[in-house]
């Protein structure tokens, strides 16, 4: 397995990927997220730089199939973001979270960001657990928020 950055011709694989991933955990509610999960929204979406800062995404990519997806945020305020992870529920437990998280950290200080903001679903106990492991701490609460039904805990990060 290796981990790099995405480029827009992974975009396909990408798509089918994260629709997998979240509906491991949102089952037929992904419904209402598919527009956000078209090749054209990852390939917009995963690498750009405006004046508020930039956003690269990372694949891990196993035999030539992509099995985890990370997109991330660099602010010129030092407040990043973990946007969205996804991991194929094939290779869960495999080090693939691992491998994003490390690739993203490596961002994050190169970038000097002080503190990174992500949120969870509230029942995906999987991915908080993640989260915690990996220096996140539940910060707040968001009812119904993407999702009628799911709602979502927000956890922070300080990296300085």
């Amino acid at each position: 397995m290796q981990c790099r950055k995405f480029t827009k011709a992974d975009a396909k694989q990408v798509s089918r990927l994260m629709i997998k991933a979240f509906a491991s955990f949102l089952g037929d509610k992904i419904n209402t997220m598919m527009d956000g999960f078209t090749p054209g929204v990852f390939a917009k979406e995963s690498n750009r730089k405006d004046a508020s800062g930039e956003t690269i995404s990372f694949v891990v990519e196993d035999k030539g199939k992509i099995v985890g997806y990370m997109r991330v945020t660099a602010a010129r305020n030092g407040l990043g973001s973990l946007a969205t992870v996804g991991v194929d529920p094939e290779c869960f437990s495999h080090g693939v979270g691992k491998m994003l998280m490390k690739k993203a950290e490596d961002f994050w200080g190169r970038k000097q960001q002080r503190k990174i903001g992500t949120c969870v679903s509230a029942h995906n106990k999987r991915a908080l657990i993640y989260y915690i492991k990996n220096g996140f701490i539940p910060v707040g609460y968001r009812k119904d928020h993407f999702v009628v039904g799911v709602d979502e805990i927000i956890l922070d990060r300080f990296l300085q």
